[in-house]
């Protein structure tokens, strides 16, 4: 069996949503907050690298991405 990222991709994100909605909700108001501020940082940055891995990581934690700054 080969392991791609796809497979792995399809492994860890149910796993996660569902480990999401066993976590207290202060400490998921504090996971929002900090993948919140580390997009905007992302989006800072002039690599856009930085953006599509941290958008990434907001799609997997199912936490919706903030309005962008003007």
């Amino acid at each position: 069996m080969s392991i791609t990222w796809q497979w792995l991709i399809k492994l860890i994100v149910p796993f996660l949503t569902q480990l999401l909605t066993l976590v207290s909700p202060s400490i998921k108001a504090e996971l929002n907050d900090f993948a919140t501020q580390l997009y905007l940082k992302a989006l800072a940055t002039p690599n856009a690298w930085d953006d599509m891995f941290v958008g990434f990581l907001l799609d997997i934690l199912a936490i919706p991405r903030p309005p962008l700054p003007s």
